[in-house]
């Protein structure tokens, strides 16, 4: 479209000014004519460039109107123009949809209205200068201009219409590409670094509203049991059912990783302490529920699922925190006998971002002990992180 403003400008300046040499009792009126349409063009040439793509049919259709306008116009002030300068200066406005590059359809009608309606006012009217026999020969050089225009058209159209599908498909290709580098082959769960990017745009929409977001770490128990009798394959399919229920399971503005090995991860956007842990409750129940066998021949051994559950208040300064303490929180299920949830609020973030820089290793090592309350108690004392 661009493109067609460029080129068509100059060619219509360059009409009227061989018009008017040529014809030079009229050639300061021709060349008016054609020096309007020429800025008429110019002027279409910011708009194309700020216009959005739904306007630019209705843009190509006023700069090819431009050219046909001026055309009637050059016959009223000398008839003898068309005769002298033949086809060529017929299909002027045929010329506009090759720079432009219309589609088969938006091409095709408008060369038959043009030609139709330049082709009845000839022959009607002969601009009062015009025989009979000169009338015909402009109807014949509107036909074959047409045609020949229709035709370079769909030559010009076929390398277009190849670019736009290898666009088409390298835009393709780059969302599968984009989608696999953001999805865990095996389960088909978001992987760790969707997470990570998730994480912090999420930050700002939580912000905005003042609410938290609950963090559900979920590890496979005896997951490498399963590996060494069963073999790998066996493993492979006990994550992908297990991916499989957490995604039947987690619905919703929730969201399930894939965080490494037999890990996930689940974001629960303005959950609290509770609700994600009655979620956390309803996963490990589900996996448990799907008897998968940890060891060959034995149907009473199945894989079972723990979890910890953390909760980030705003303004969310630090989801290594939050992923941390749900962490500690998963630990201590472990500890205390697996196929279980652990919960921690986290109404002092700020600890927890505070041990993360500065004495978070100490922290870390620090035995923890279940509590009946389902919160996280330091040996030495409460400490909700």
């Amino acid at each position: 479209m661009r493109l067609g403003v460029i080129g068509i400008a100059p060619v219509l300046f360059v009409t009227g000014f061989f018009l008017a040499l040529r014809y030079a009792d009229n050639g300061p009126d021709l060349l008016a004519v054609w020096v309007v349409g020429a800025a008429a063009t110019g002027v279409l040439y910011p708009l194309a460039v700020r216009a959005p793509r739904r306007l630019l049919v209705q843009l190509s259709l006023a700069m090819a109107s431009i050219p046909a306008i001026c055309l009637p116009l050059t016959l009223a002030i000398e008839p003898q123009t068309l005769l002298s300068m033949t086809s060529s200066f017929a299909i002027l406005p045929v010329a506009v949809p090759l720079f432009i590059g219309w589609s088969r359809n938006l091409r095709t009608g408008w060369l038959v209205a043009y030609a139709g309606a330049v082709t009845s006012l000839v022959m009607l009217t002969g601009f009062g200068h015009l025989d009979l026999t000169q009338r015909a020969d402009v109807a014949v050089d509107m036909a074959i201009g047409c045609l020949i225009g229709w035709c370079g058209g769909a030559l010009l159209e076929r390398p277009r219409l190849r670019a736009i599908e290898s666009e088409l498909e390298l835009r393709r290709l780059n969302r599968v590409l984009s989608g696999h580098a953001m999805t865990d082959p095996l389960t088909d769960l978001l992987n760790r670094r969707r997470l990570e990017t998730d994480l912090g745009l999420l930050a700002v929409s939580l912000r905005q509203v003042e609410a938290p977001c609950a963090v559900l770490i979920l590890d496979v128990d005896r997951f490498k049991q399963v590996n060494d009798e069963l073999g790998h394959a066996a493993g492979d399919a006990a994550l992908q059912a297990i991916a499989a229920e957490l995604k039947r399971v987690v619905r919703g503005r929730d969201t399930v990783y894939r965080y490494g090995g037999e890990e996930f991860v689940v974001i629960l956007p303005g959950a609290e302490v509770e609700a994600a842990s009655s979620v956390a409750e309803r996963i490990r129940l589900a996996v448990e529920g799907l008897r998968i066998r940890t060891r060959p021949g034995d149907t009473e051994a199945t894989l079972t699922i723990s979890g910890g559950v953390a909760v980030s208040e705003p303004p969310h300064a630090s989801w290594d925190a939050a992923l941390r303490v749900a962490d500690f929180a998963l630990y201590e299920a472990k500890t205390a006998g697996r196929n279980r949830i652990c919960s921690a609020t986290t109404e002092r973030m700020e600890a927890a971002i505070a041990s993360t820089t500065n004495g978070g290793a100490a922290i870390a090592t620090r035995p923890w002990r279940h509590n009946p309350d389902r919160t996280l108690q330091l040996e030495d004392g409460p400490q909700p992180v």
